[in-house]
């Protein structure tokens, strides 16, 4: 088992070598390795790396995003008579972890680490919600982390990911 507290985590760098990495998905493995750098360069997504003895053991990336709320979800966040009809948020835009640490919890650790980090951020910058778009087989594990589908419209008629929030501002016991 990974002692989390050992891990390094560092802003992606070309210092590492993507080759090995394998999350088990072919399209975050293809973000990762070819798609990652450029983003971070060109201030799309900024990604950090989760490292142990030099071994990326997963990642994930941020990008500013904004979140439309029916009258229903802004109630349930306690957001009353606000004319406003987006809320700022931060998209947690790709999280990976290797095939080669499954259920030690590393994309669990990973996922807080990123939640935490916003909240950070948001110290600094309004955010209020930390949105993704979760493939629809995991949608069940951000829920069980907090995170509620979006009932907007516009995000539910996608059908191969589920729009999901989470609340900073309130966040679940």
């Amino acid at each position: 088992m990974v002692d989390f507290s050992q891990v390094q985590i560092l802003p992606l760098s070309k210092d590492y070598d993507f080759g090995s990495f394998n999350c088990g998905d072919k399209d975050i493995n293809e973000f990762f390795k070819t798609d990652a750098l450029v983003y971070n360069e060109q201030k799309i997504a900024s990604t950090f790396l989760f490292v142990l003895n030099n071994e990326i053991l997963g990642f994930f990336s941020v990008a500013a995003d904004s979140i439309k709320l029916k009258v229903s979800e802004k109630e349930s966040h306690n957001i009353q008579n606000k004319p406003i009809s987006e809320f700022p948020a931060a998209k947690i835009a790709r999280i990976g972890r290797d095939v080669k640490y499954k259920n030690q919890k590393i994309g669990e650790n990973i996922l807080k680490w990123a939640v935490g980090y916003i909240m950070k951020c948001s110290e600094m910058m309004a955010v209020r919600f930390v949105t993704v778009d979760s493939y629809v087989n995991r949608a069940a594990w951000y829920e069980q982390f907090g995170f509620t589908r979006n009932l907007e419209e516009k995000y539910i008629k996608r059908d191969n990911h589920v729009s999901m929030r989470y609340d900073l501002l309130n966040p679940p016991i």
